[in-house]
């Protein structure tokens, strides 16, 4: 009998050793590979591992990036679903959306990160109660001191382009704000539409020509593209903006925006919860926790603009010229 009984407990002793080392799977779609959203996905696997979930020892992590085809986020997103993941993340408003579906069936716990206006694409019921086992964070921050930076740095602004995918419902929401806001700052708002990474150079030499800085915010198309707008804009003395700090140093002028590893950080927070069994669909969306000015004195010094002292000593990084 007692040797049943130490059977029995090195029986027990090894299911429970078992049980600690049952591996969770967090499975990761990111729209496309550019700066913010790379920033963004380190930081969710470094908070998971601030959590205790370490990649390959307790965690199977598995991370695809759509290369801004939304034909293929779709696919990665069956693909995933098929291996029964504890959770599954959707970088950007594409790659989140293409998990919508299964959340909504009650087949996936979904967590988004880096949509503007979840509400809007239609992955939340509203921003307090997500519902559907979904929750995230979003990357929104206003867009009036952005603006104002713009006329900080460019006093005569009068026309802003706006460069945008139409597919990209977070633009589409970015679009009709900057369309009530522009007019308030005597501003007139310019829109050009890009499809596809292909044809983003086209419409970018099409947007530079007729007006006096351009604005990126957040769309996954443009930002991917970032540096064929910029090379447009430069030939014709245009300053580019942005919204994605991480993006200032392929050659844009300034941006007023989100820290996208922070991003990350917090979106970690909402996998974990899912973890740990909570329920998502009740859980607030989140919000970025911080904001930072960066500004390119290089991008400056081709384009021929100034920064004043006032606005240097604000900025969180200024990216020097190079030495001559």
């Amino acid at each position: 009998m007692k040797r049943i009984g130490v059977i029995i407990m090195l029986l027990c002793a090894t299911w429970a050793i078992a049980a600690d080392n049952v591996k969770k799977k967090v499975v990761i779609s990111q729209f496309v590979d550019h700066p913010a959203l790379n920033k963004t996905t380190q930081g969710i696997i470094d908070g998971l591992a601030k959590h205790g979930y370490k990649r390959g020892v307790n965690l199977d992590l598995r991370v695809e990036s759509a290369q801004a085809n939304t034909a293929l986020a779709t696919q990665i997103a069956a693909k995933f679903i098929a291996q029964q993941p504890d959770v599954v993340v959707g970088v950007a408003t594409i790659s989140a959306q293409s998990f919508m579906k299964y959340a909504k069936k009650n087949q996936a716990k979904l967590v988004f990160s880096s949509v503007t206006d979840p509400l809007q694409a239609g992955l939340v019921q509203s921003i307090n109660k997500p519902g559907h086992q979904t929750t995230g964070v979003s990357n929104f921050i206003a867009l009036e001191p952005q603006i104002e930076l713009f006329q900080t740095i460019q006093p005569q602004l009068k026309r802003l382009g706006f460069l945008y995918n139409p597919s990209e419902l977070n633009s589409l929401s970015l679009l009709k704000q900057l369309q009530a806001l522009c007019p308030q700052y005597g501003i007139t708002l310019q829109a050009q539409a890009a499809n596809k990474t292909a044809e983003v150079a086209q419409a970018a030499t099409k947007l530079a020509a007729k007006v006096d800085a351009i604005f990126i915010s957040n769309d996954s198309t443009a930002l991917s593209a970032l540096r064929v707008i910029v090379s447009a804009a430069n030939k014709v003395k245009v300053p580019v903006y942005v919204s994605d700090t991480d993006a200032v140093e392929l050659g844009a002028l300034a941006a007023l925006g989100p820290n996208q590893y922070q991003l990350g950080l917090q979106t970690a927070d909402k996998i974990v919860s899912a973890l740990n069994g909570e329920d998502l669909g009740t859980q607030p969306v989140a919000f970025p926790s911080e904001t930072a000015l960066y500004l390119n004195a290089r991008a400056a010094a081709k384009l021929g603009v100034t920064f004043s002292p006032a606005l240097t000593q604000r900025a969180a990084v200024v990216i020097a010229e190079r030495a001559s």
